[in-house]
């Protein structure tokens, strides 16, 4: 594209306030309020700006006495001078202009770059990027002096400097070595520490002859930053420096590598690219934006888009979390669940999701907020307050109503883009839209231009043809209400459209359709017909686009679920209903505790995780309904499997059903447990329940509820119940250093286990035992311990028990230091990524990790434990976290960095949540510290009290640095 003016543009911001008829004759705008309001106006460009806003930024200080009144004559006379492609909209004390994106000045320029980055001709590049800078005249609102302008202004000047950088770069990749070189240096010398324009200034010198200039352009630099900032220049330009040094060619100064964008739907998205550019425009100065609408008009949607439109700006990626399913109570468990934090307490796992997400740079998606306002609005507080690097996008039919919320109001498609969206969803189900345009608008403008709408008629059409569903329209819709026609917006909601979908149904394909509302998410035909009855009307559901159909599985919108529950809630069957949806949710989550010793486990496994929302909803309607016997037995397997997955969302809800049996698993008091009514699953749930708690740093609280199901079994009278408890204090001695007390409780939990023929619990206590031997230095009973091992997990055949067994051999050689270790790690962790055991694969790479910065080279190993870390953080496992950063520690002492692991160290003496090292770990942090108090002298002990005073998440944020992982 050639250069552009600002003469072919209807309204100019970029420099003093500019407008144009469509000829391009300049329109005067000889009133100063006048000039103020349009800026203003274009400032919060095709959103709703209110009165107040307004009148501050038209008058300051000096505002008139009825200020509403005062805008109304100036928006009036205002009108009356612009052009026809420039809009103000009056809605409730509040205005807006519409206006085209490429009649904007702003909105073009941002264009051009867009398009430049995309093209990969530098001179086609150079041309748009021109055109871009052709279209600045000064500064940005030049006609606004208010602080609320100049967030925009700082963006748009931000963009400006960029363009000119991006241009130089452009210049001398298409050859133009000495035009870069003019236009690098005039952009350092307004800004002398912007390390890319010094990048392509010793590029473009080079590439002239000029390789002198090129280093003292970047001594120029080194002197700048060193002076002015105290730092040195950018690794990346100092390895351009070393190439310019040895006469080596230029190669050009790699970015930062751009993160996958999120996954948007594969379908057409139509109408809605000024809605993205929009969007992403708002997230890139504010902190919270949420996109607002009514139901259906594809907010979600939007927001995945807008997701994968602004990736590159996070390098921790996007994070979607989905609320249509959840509860009010659940939505922070649903955060810590895409987080996958494995945290059961109830009242801490909003302060765990900030300290993971306070070491990011991250945009956190919020899908489906309305029904749970409260809960998201405090948790978008917590997060935006304590994690300074993660901006939130959330979609929304009302405000959250928090502090620095931007609101963007998502409005149904206009008439030409949602003919296009019915056409092609006309055209996917198999029918032919082509030459019915006319028909094709008229459905459009009756269904009110929602997306979800449009997607639902369109199924339809292949069986009625356009003309038979325009006149199916009429009675359905009039049933609804009188009126609905010229109704005002907000009464056309797609309740309406759900319920004229509903009632085109026959009896038995809506009896289906509400009993489908029992099910949380996508389900198989066979749990279909083992909860509703009957799935013979499932084919029809899914042809009217009632039912999704993906893969094997049926699944319906969260929309006409809720419509279908509505109509569930007044069935006297529905408890029945509730009732087998429970008893099938307990047949899958008592095959996945049964595979846990088959071959076949990954599939048992997988197909319950794929169900998870459905456990929820079982394991709630349960702790409501009981009975106790299968609330526990379900609390049994969430608990085995969220201690395998490092899942807190399943420890909680274990922990759950211990409360529902009336045993508060956070009770400190023994004394709390004898009022509980006794049942045999009891002490087994309780006992598996301190696993979390040791892993997480709670080694304390974690042996109290192992006592506590030592007491519950001997009031039963039965010692088998208390092998679980056995193997958790074991886990909890082995912390505290009391290798043979931890050793005695895991024989007595192998011996419980064998004669309850408990295959499961026998392999966690025979590989505590060969972990636990060899940290102790008894190599030959360890060896003995891990024969007993392979052979049961060649017995059970699982892929948990096989990774088990794995793991206790290597660790087993890598303790005794046998290089024959690491195949052992390897294989456990390709067994445990089988079935999803986080929380193995987690130890095996770390033990792989930690072994290779002992014995191989420490800096290539201590670059890698960035991950390991992250890894830690996010399963909450503080007890494996400070294990890692002792490793750290050691590692950097190798490399000589003595001030370093000194400030580590003191941060591990300070934490409560650090355990203490033990075995040949112990001699091994005497060393580190020994080395680094002999190089420091007495600055040792106060480079440890600034690390006691880091905290853990400063000490963690200090330990990813020093590992290479992203602060």
């Amino acid at each position: 594209m050639g250069a552009a003016s600002s003469a072919d543009i209807a309204l100019g911001v970029l420099g003093p306030l500019l407008l144009h008829s469509p000829d391009g004759d300049r329109i005067p705008l000889t009133s100063g309020r006048q000039r103020r309001l349009l800026a203003a106006l274009a400032l919060h460009m095709g959103v709703e700006v209110g009165c107040g806003a307004l009148a501050e930024l038209v008058w300051g200080d000096e505002r008139p006495a009825d200020p509403d009144a005062a805008l109304q004559t100036n928006v009036a006379r205002l009108r009356r001078l612009l052009p026809a492609p420039v809009m103000i909209e009056t809605g409730a004390r509040s205005y807006r202009l519409v206006i085209a994106a490429g009649d904007l000045d702003s909105r073009r320029f941002a264009a051009h770059l867009t398009r430049a980055a995309e093209e990969p001709d530098p001179v086609a590049r150079l041309a748009e990027l021109d055109a871009a800078l052709a279209l600045w005249r000064g500064r940005p609102f030049a006609d606004l002096d208010d602080p609320a302008a100049e967030p925009e202004v700082a963006r748009l000047s931000g963009l400006r400097a960029a363009a000119v950088e991006q241009r130089a770069e452009a210049l001398l990749a298409a050859g133009r070595a000495g035009a870069a070189v003019a236009v690098a240096e005039a952009l350092v010398a307004a800004d002398p520490l912007r390390e890319g324009a010094v990048a392509v200034l010793m590029r473009a010198l080079v590439a002239t002859g000029r390789p002198a200039d090129s280093l003292r352009a970047y001594a120029g630099l080194r002197r700048e930053l060193a002076e002015q900032l105290g730092l040195d220049p950018s690794p990346e330009l100092r390895a351009l420096h070393e190439r310019v040094l040895r006469r080596e060619p230029a190669a050009p100064v790699p970015g930062p590598p751009r993160p996958a964008s999120p996954a948007v739907p594969v379908s057409s998205f139509v109408g809605r690219d000024a809605d993205v550019a929009r969007a992403a425009e708002l997230l890139d100065a504010r902190r919270i934006v949420t996109l607002r609408g009514p139901g259906g008009v594809g907010k979600t949607r939007l927001a995945r888009h807008v997701a994968a439109a602004v990736a590159d700006r996070y390098p921790d990626g996007a994070l979607v979390v989905e609320l249509g399913a959840v509860r009010s109570e659940a939505v922070v468990g649903a955060v810590g669940a895409a987080l996958r934090l494995s945290d059961p307490g109830s009242g801490r796992l909003l302060d765990r999701i900030v300290e993971v997400l306070a070491v990011r740079r991250q945009l956190l998606v919020i899908d489906n907020c309305e029904h749970v306002l409260d809960a998201v609005a405090a948790l978008v507080e917590a997060v935006v307050v304590g994690a300074p690097g993660v901006d939130v996008l959330a979609t929304s039919r009302e405000a959250l109503r928090v502090d620095g919320e931007q609101l963007f109001g998502v409005e149904p498609l206009p008439p030409a883009p949602a003919a296009e969206l019915l056409a092609d969803r006309i055209a996917a189900a198999g029918g032919a839209a082509s030459a019915d345009a006319g028909l094709v608008e008229l459905v459009c403008a009756r269904l009110d231009g929602l997306p979800l709408a449009l997607e639902l008629a369109a199924a339809r059409v292949p069986a009625l043809g356009l003309a038979g569903l325009l006149d199916a329209l009429d009675a359905p819709l009039d049933s609804l209400g009188p009126g609905r026609r010229t109704a005002a917006q907000r009464h056309r909601s797609l309740r309406d459209v759900v319920a004229w979908s509903y009632g085109l149904l026959d009896d038995e394909q809506r009896a289906l359709f509400v009993k489908l509302g029992v099910f949380a998410g996508a389900v198989e035909r066979d749990a279909v017909v083992a909860v509703c009855g009957d799935a013979a009307a499932l084919p029809e559901l899914v042809e009217r686009s009632l039912v999704v159909r993906h893969g094997t599985r049926f699944g319906m919108f969260d929309t006409l679920r809720a419509f279908g529950r509505e109509r569930l809630a007044s069935d006297p069957a529905a408890a029945q209903l509730r009732a087998r949806h429970a008893a099938w949710a307990l047949g899958l989550a008592a095959d996945a505790a049964a595979a846990r010793s088959r071959a076949d486990e990954p599939a048992a496994v997988h197909r319950l995780t794929a169900h998870l929302a459905d456990i929820r909803r079982a394991h709630a309607w349960l702790c409501t309904h009981g009975p106790l016997e299968d609330v526990l037995r379900l609390g049994v397997v969430c608990a085995e499997l969220g201690i395998q997955q490092a899942r807190g969302d399943l420890v909680r809800m274990a922990d759950d059903a211990l409360r529902t049996a009336g045993c508060d698993p956070d009770a400190d008091d023994p004394a709390a447990d004898e009022q509980v009514a006794l049942h045999p699953l009891l002490p087994r749930l309780l006992g598996l329940s301190a696993s979390p708690r040791w892993q997480r740093g709670d080694v304390e609280g974690a042996e109290r509820r192992c006592l506590r199901a030592l007491a519950l079994a001997e009031r039963l009278g039965d010692p088998l119940l208390a092998r679980e408890a056995y193997e958790g204090l074991g886990n909890t001695a082995m912390f505290r250093g009391e290798l043979e007390p931890a050793a005695e409780h895991c024989r007595r939990a192998a011996d419980l286990s064998r004669a309850a023929g408990d295959d499961t619990t026998l392999m966690m206590a025979l590989t505590d035992l060969v972990i636990i031997t060899a940290y102790a230095g008894q190599d030959p009973l360890a060896a003995a311990y891990e024969t007993e091992t392979t052979a049961l997990a060649e017995r059970m055949g699982s892929s948990v028990a096989r990774g088990w067994a794995a793991y206790a051999a290597g660790e087993r050689r890598a303790e005794i230091g046998d290089p024959d270790a690491a195949p052992f790690l390897e294989r456990a962790v390709v067994l445990a990524e089988e079935v999803d055991a986080a929380f193995l694969a987690g130890v095996a790479r770390h033990t792989l990790l930690t072994t290779a910065a002992r014995v191989g080279d420490p800096a290539e190993a201590l670059a890698r434990f960035g991950p390991l870390l992250d890894i830690w953080l996010g399963m909450g496992s503080w007890t494996q976290l400070w294990i890692a950063v002792r490793a750290i520690a050691e590692a950097l002492s190798r490399l000589g960095h003595h001030r370093d692991a000194a400030v580590l160290l003191g941060a591990m003496r300070a934490s409560p949540r650090a355990t203490t090292a033990y075995g040949a770990d112990s001699t091994r942090v005497r060393t580190v510290v020994d080395a680094a108090a002999a190089a420091l002298g007495p600055e040792f002990e106060r480079l440890v009290a600034h690390g006691a005073a880091l905290g853990d998440t400063g000490a963690l944020a200090l330990a990813r640095s020093l590992a290479g992982g992203r602060v």
